[in-house]
This record gives structure tokens, sequence and C-alpha cells, in this order.
């Protein structure tokens, strides 16, 4: 691949040097050219991902019973560029090195005296809390700007003894590279 992308960027660099007349291309397909080798360029640099990963997931059941130390698995999936984010599991994976922001809202179950705590934790470490209130249907977020490395997990945990929270796509958790 390099010595075709070498050879790939030695043309473009001819044709700019060359007269602006240059008999066998028009202006549409050197446009096209450069473009493609931008695109090219921006990819490898990247490590062969072109896009930014970016994922938003909701939770589609009525509502999820929660126990102390469960990952909550929002199991819609709307957005996730980079495929970084795993319904089964509900765990993130950055698939790069960067800067990453994340945010989640919940709405607390129909049980009443419960709270609803989650937390986001980067490769099982607890960072960042949000609570709803004890009244049914009550809703809380959390939001976190964390430096990843390539490979390291994000989750969200319900750090209490118990938990309800409801789904039908209330509750989401979205994240993205800045």
């Amino acid at each position: 691949m390099s010595i075709q992308l070498s050879l790939l960027m030695l043309v473009v660099l001819h044709a700019l040097s060359a007269d602006s007349s240059c008999p066998g291309i028009n202006n549409g397909e050197f446009e096209d050219l450069t473009n493609l080798m931008r695109k090219i360029l921006v990819t490898c640099q990247s490590g062969g991902i072109s896009e930014k990963p970016a994922f938003l997931a909701t939770l589609t059941p009525r509502e999820v019973a929660l126990k102390s130390g469960s990952v909550v698995k929002f199991d819609s999936i709307l957005t996730n560029i980079g495929n970084g984010y795993n319904a089964n599991s509900g765990v993130f994976t950055a698939p790069r090195k960067g800067t990453y922001q994340f945010a989640v809202s919940f709405v607390s179950g129909h049980r009443n005296n419960e709270w609803l705590e989650l937390t986001l934790a980067k490769n099982n470490n607890r960072l960042v809390r949000g609570h709803a209130a004890l009244d049914p249907f009550a809703s809380g977020s959390l939001q976190a700007t964390l430096a990843l490395e390539k490979g390291d997990r994000i989750s969200i945990i319900q750090p209490r003894p118990s938990g309800h929270v409801l789904g039908e796509n209330y509750s989401m958790f979205s994240g993205h590279l800045i």
C-alpha cells in the first residue's frame, strides 16, 4: 500500500507542478484525483479510520432491573461509527487514542423509594456518578470528557444494591471523539 500511495502522491505532485493545460485530463478528473488523495492521506494518518468514532445507544425494554455491579446494556444502537460500542456487553471500546466526550441520561423505574444511581467506568475504574431522585420516573444524567488510549473500555455500571431503569428509548448512552 505504501508504494501505491507514494506513486499516487508523485502523480498528484507532478500534475500540480505542470502547466495548467495538461492534455488528457480535465479539471473534474483532476479534482476527483485530488479528493481521493486527500481521503487516502486522512485514512492513513488516522490508522485506517477516516471518520471520528461516535455512538448512540438507547435502552428498549420497558424496565430493566439492575443489581450491584451490573453493566447497563443499551441494546438499540442508533449510531456506531467505528464500531466501538457493543450492545451485547454494554461496553464502548475506544477504536483509537484521543479525547472523548460521553453522556448518559436515564429515567428511574416505577418503584417507590428506590434511588437509581449509575456510574461511568473506564477499564472498570468508576469515575463519574449520576443519580435520579427517589420518585418513580425521575431523571438523571452524567457527562464526562476523558483522554482514552486505543482499547480503553467505557461502561455504565449500577453501584447500588438494586435499581430499575426505564427503557422504551428514554434512557441513552452516547460518546464521540472530539
